[in-house]
This record gives structure tokens, C-alpha cells and sequence, in this order.
């Protein structure tokens, strides 16, 4: 146990870690619509949109669990609540109902890691 003023508890990334999971299910989700003959969005612009938006978000969500606060923390969660929001509105445009479930969740992830709180400095 430390005395110093200047310890802090680590940072849990609850929210960023939701984000990560989530995309990765949304991108598979995406990707068997996508290839599964029949499914409706079979080698569609739309589903490779939503593919890549996934895929961002997944990045996005990584990016987040390794930056600090400041300027280019909230950069990126300004990004994941655009891409949150414009890969939940292809999704429904897709009728991707398990997607934009999914989804859903992932915006409760960006939800998380934008309000949750902060390390305070213990003293």
C-alpha cells in the first residue's frame, strides 16, 4: 500500500471493453449476413459499409483502453458516438435486427466510457 499522494488506482475500461466485444459481435453478425446466400443483403454495398463501420468501431474501442485523458480521448469518443449511432441506422436499413441489438449495447459501452468515473487521486 502506498502513501504517495500521487497513486491512483488503475484504470478499468469497462466501457471500452464492452465496445470491443460488441463490435467484433456486430462485424461477424455482418460478415454471415454477408456472405450467407439468401440472407436478403448478400453481397451488398450496404452490408460492406456496415462491415467496415463495425471494424472501426472495434478499432476505436482499442484506442480507447490506451489513451490517457485529454484532447485525443475525447476525439475518439466522439467517434464512437457517430459510429455507434450511423452503424445502429445501417443496421436497421439493412434489417439487421440482431445487429442493431448488439448495437444497442455497444452504444451502452460508449455510454460507460464517456460518464464513468474517473480515477481520482487517493490521499
Amino acid at each position: 500500500m502506498s502513501t504517495s499522494a500521487t497513486f491512483a488506482p488503475p484504470r478499468r475500461h469497462l466501457g471500452a471493453n464492452i465496445v470491443i466485444i460488441t463490435a467484433l459481435v456486430a462485424l461477424c453478425i455482418t460478415a454471415w449476413r454477408f456472405f450467407t446466400p439468401l440472407s436478403g443483403v448478400t453481397g451488398s454495398g450496404g452490408a460492406i459499409v456496415t462491415m467496415l463501420a463495425a471494424l472501426v468501431l472495434l478499432i476505436l474501442g482499442v484506442l480507447l483502453t490506451k489513451t490517457r485523458p485529454g484532447g485525443a480521448r475525447n476525439f475518439f469518443l466522439f467517434l464512437g458516438w457517430v459510429g455507434v449511432i450511423g452503424t445502429f441506422f445501417a443496421a436497421l436499413l439493412l434489417h439487421g435486427w440482431w445487429t442493431a441489438a448488439v448495437l444497442v449495447v455497444c452504444a451502452v459501452g460508449v455510454v460507460i466510457e464517456t460518464f464513468g468515473g474517473k480515477p481520482t487521486r487517493s490521499a
